[in-house]
């Protein structure tokens, strides 16, 4: 008598959906080029500092770096990156892209670690953001800046306060889960972002590393189900809202400059930067009502 073995099915749900769930559909280099255009007309009558903050080890210097290989047009490590294992950045340092872009300061930070007293402290972080600290200061992850240190600004000037903030995550960090005491020190830091009235975006690197189908054709970005979900839940654990957040692929292995490559570091860099330039229109508008 022969026996007979029972038989699971197992429903395959495809990694992509029919449609994007998200513009541009088409990526090709009208497409880059229109977005150049758009990023070129966006000129601020004086300097504009956007402050990256985010997780050790998450790609906020590897985001600078890929903005410096499009406007340059070539590959740049402007901004030195480390292992996923400490900080590599320890003071506060300041980058001024050319030739794309025009008066646009990226601040680069210390990474945040999920333990209290290492990494970047988040105490600094309204001084950062009120202009009060000065380039190339050294973060101390024990204690947070004194007003009696030299690289303390008591009265900054209007060019020294921060106009948007970037936050940097792996997406595959926010799919998977992102610990919890990283969740509370952003939370800390959004609330002070909140009561000075600056805006945000999030940017979600390392796309490829979620999701396979991305890896194979980055022009999957936006049919992928898993980036999806991870867009969306950025925007429920951040409060951002998901037009805000952006899925990236930065330049660290394959570094082809490409069209498809650079559209979607090219939608978040057209963000970031109109949100800033609108957040010092608003300071200047503000200045003649009385």
């Amino acid at each position: 008598m022969g026996t007979s073995e029972s038989k699971q099915s197992v429903t395959y749900e495809y990694p992509l959906t029919d449609k994007p769930w998200r513009e541009p559909s088409n990526w090709n280099s009208q497409v880059e080029q229109a977005l150049i255009e758009d990023i070129k007309k966006i000129k601020p009558k004086s300097l504009v500092n956007i402050l990256l903050s985010g997780p050790v080890g998450a790609g906020k210097s590897s985001f600078i770096s890929a903005i410096f290989t499009i406007c340059d047009g070539e590959k740049s490590t402007r901004a030195k990156t480390g292992g996923s294992g400490s900080s590599y950045t320890v003071k506060y340092s300041g980058y001024l892209p050319e030739n794309l872009l025009e008066n646009f300061v990226f601040r680069d930070t210390m990474g945040i670690e999920p333990s209290d007293g290492i990494g970047f402290h988040v105490d600094d972080f309204i001084y950062l953001v009120k202009g009060h600290i000065a380039n190339n200061y050294t973060f101390n992850p024990a204690s947070k800046i004194t007003t009696d240190n030299k690289s303390f600004r008591k009265e900054p000037e209007p060019m020294d306060v921060i106009s948007c903030v970037i936050f940097v995550i792996s997406a595959k960090d926010i799919y998977y889960g992102i610990p919890y005491d990283f969740i509370r020190k952003i939370g800390q830091l959004q609330d002070n972002l909140r009561l000075e009235d600056i805006p945000r975006t999030l940017i979600l690197t390392q796309a490829d590393r979620l999701c396979d189908q991305v890896r194979e054709n980055i022009k999957n970005m936006f049919r992928s189900k898993k980036i999806e979900k991870a867009v969306r839940t950025a925007s429920e654990i951040f409060h951002i809202d998901q037009a805000s957040i952006h899925p990236v692929v930065n330049y660290e292995v394959d570094y082809t400059l490409t069209p498809e490559n650079n559209i979607p570091l090219l939608l978040a860099l057209k963000q970031s930067l109109k949100y800033a330039n609108d957040r010092l229109k608003q300071i200047e508008s503000a200045k003649k009502i009385r």
